[in-house]
């Protein structure tokens, strides 16, 4: 069974901008009866983790919470869920397995809310990919591979997806598209990802709105282009 705790995490020293603290309400008046955690350098070690102090001290922020997020619902067991999710509804009935998953597309599992009992093996080999692992790749690239593709190949090539493991379609934790901004809830919906981005710098936002715009290939050829004239 997962506990009644929500993990969290903001690894700045800036306010918490007010259209997060807005979603954060929802969690607030959705589930009065459970522990909220928030994750920062407080609280987690950045030495001991050579991924998030690599990915850390790089500005990518959401990479580095990538690893703190899995650390604490193996650890701790729970549910974590990003800043700019809105709760619906109690998740209460959704305690009962000893996971909560669900598609935040064909392509990828949520990442934005996810949960697990304490100790889950499943969580424990997510984790194990990021042991001793670098941020940079050998040709000094950064590994900017999205969690939710990570967590899908794994699942998947442990054989876990769809045998042991069930995930929920996306309309009930994601619920709006990544792509289009669009919503679409239904009557099984218990929270909205609302992908605010707010690791993000302006770069990232402006490749993630020419991508969504003109497509990946064209937002590529733009940020080679910004790298060669910057």
């Amino acid at each position: 069974m997962i506990p009644k705790i929500i993990h969290y995490c903001w690894l700045s020293n800036d306010p918490i901008p007010e259209k997060l603290q807005e979603y954060m309400k929802s969690w607030k008046e959705k589930l009065p009866d459970y522990e909220f955690k928030l994750w920062n350098f407080d609280c987690f070690d950045i030495n001991s983790s050579q991924w998030v102090k690599e990915a850390f001290e790089a500005k990518k922020y959401a990479f580095a919470a990538d690893y703190i997020r899995l650390y604490a619902v193996y650890n701790y067991g729970g549910i974590y869920m990003d800043m700019d999710v809105e709760v619906i509804k109690s998740l209460n009935p959704l305690l009962n397995n000893d996971y909560l998953l669900g598609y935040e597309n064909q392509i990828g599992i949520e990442a934005g809310i996810f949960g697990a009992s304490p100790k889950a093996d499943w969580v424990k080999l997510i984790l194990d990919y990021y042991q001793n692992k670098s941020f940079y790749r050998e040709d000094g690239t950064q590994n900017t591979t999205p969690l939710p593709k990570i967590i899908f190949k794994i699942l998947k090539a442990n054989k876990l997806l769809n045998k042991h493991i069930h995930p929920l379609s996306p309309d009930y934790l994601t619920a709006k598209s990544y792509k289009t901004g669009q919503i679409h809830t239904t009557s099984n919906t218990y929270t909205i990802h609302h992908f605010a981005g707010s690791w993000h710098g302006p770069k990232e936002k402006l490749y993630k709105l020419v991508k969504n715009i003109l497509g990946e290939h064209f937002a590529k050829l733009c940020s080679r282009i910004y790298k060669k004239f910057k």
